[in-house]
C-alpha cells in the first residue's frame, strides 16, 4: 500500500517536495526564495535550503522555532515565529511556498490561502499537501471515521476513546479544497507519485505497483477525491511563469 506521507521519513518528504518543485518550476531553484509555512522544528526546511537562494521557515509554536534555530544553522536559512493567518512578509516576497501537512491545523483556512496568494510572486509556485477528510483512519488520533463526523460527535468520540476535550483538526473534502485554492492554477501530482514512486521517494508495495500499472491515467484522475492525502502544485498565474 501507499506509505502515509505524514509519517514518511523527513528525508523522503523533502525528496518528494524538491522533485515536484523542480519539475514544475521553469527556473533553477537556486535562484529562488522559498517560505516553509508550518515548519515545525525545521527538519524538512533544512533539507530544502541547499537548493534555494533563501529559505525561511515559520511556525506558530515558539518552542518548535527555538529547536529549529538551535539545531539547524545554514547561511541562507532563517526561522521565525509567525501565524499562517498573518504571514509577516510583504506582498510578492517569495517565488516558492511549501505548505505541507499544515492546512488541517489552521482554523481560518481562507486566511491561510489568502496569505499564501499574497506573498507569492506572480508566476510563483506553492507545494501543498494535506489529508483528505474522507480518509478512513484519522491520522492525528488514530480513530476510524473521526474526521467524517460532525464536530460535536467528533468531540464526544475523542473524549470517549482518547480523553481529549475536542477535535482540533480541520481536514476538508476534495471539492472544498479545490474551492479554497481556486485562484491558483492547480496540478494534481498523484499520477506522478503513483507512476514514478522511486523518483519521489513514495513507498508502494510490489502488489500495489502492479495494480497501479494497469489503471489508465483518466481513472487515476477520476479517483482523486478518494485519495487519503492531497499533493498539489499551485501556481499563481503570470504572463512569464517561473
Amino acid at each position: 500500500m501507499m506509505h502515509d506521507s505524514r509519517y514518511a521519513p523527513r528525508e523522503d518528504k523533502a525528496v518528494k517536495i524538491l522533485a515536484l518543485l523542480k519539475k514544475h518550476c521553469i527556473r533553477d531553484l537556486s535562484a529562488l526564495d522559498c517560505l516553509d509555512v508550518g515548519c515545525g522544528d525545521g527538519g524538512i526546511t533544512a533539507q530544502l535550503a541547499p537548493h534555494f537562494r533563501l529559505v525561511i521557515g515559520i511556525d506558530v509554536e515558539p518552542q518548535s522555532v527555538h529547536r529549529a534555530k538551535s539545531s539547524v544553522r545554514q547561511k541562507n536559512l532563517m526561522f521565525s515565529v509567525a501565524s499562517a493567518h498573518h504571514i509577516p512578509f510583504n506582498e510578492s516576497s517569495f517565488d516558492v511556498v511549501v505548505c505541507a501537512q499544515v492546512y488541517e491545523h489552521v482554523q481560518d483556512q481562507h486566511a491561510l490561502a489568502s496569505e499564501i496568494w499574497r506573498i507569492i510572486r506572480p508566476g510563483g509556485v506553492c507545494f501543498f499537501s494535506g489529508p483528505n477528510r474522507l480518509k478512513i483512519m484519522e491520522e492525528h488520533y488514530w480513530l476510524p471515521f473521526l474526521s467524517w463526523l460532525p464536530r460535536p460527535l467528533a468531540d464526544r468520540y475523542l473524549r470517549a476513546f482518547r480523553r481529549v476535550a475536542a477535535y482540533d483538526a480541520f481536514p476538508r473534502f476534495y471539492w472544498e479544497l479545490r474551492k479554497l485554492w481556486n485562484k491558483f492554477e492547480m496540478t494534481n501530482t498523484m499520477i506522478d507519485l503513483l507512476r514514478s514512486p522511486d523518483r519521489y521517494a513514495v513507498h508502494l508495495s510490489r502488489r500495489y505497483r502492479m495494480f497501479i500499472r494497469i489503471l489508465p491515467d483518466w481513472l487515476l484522475n477520476l479517483l482523486s477525491p478518494l485519495y487519503p492525502n492531497y499533493n498539489w502544485i499551485l501556481v499563481k498565474p503570470d504572463d512569464e511563469a517561473i
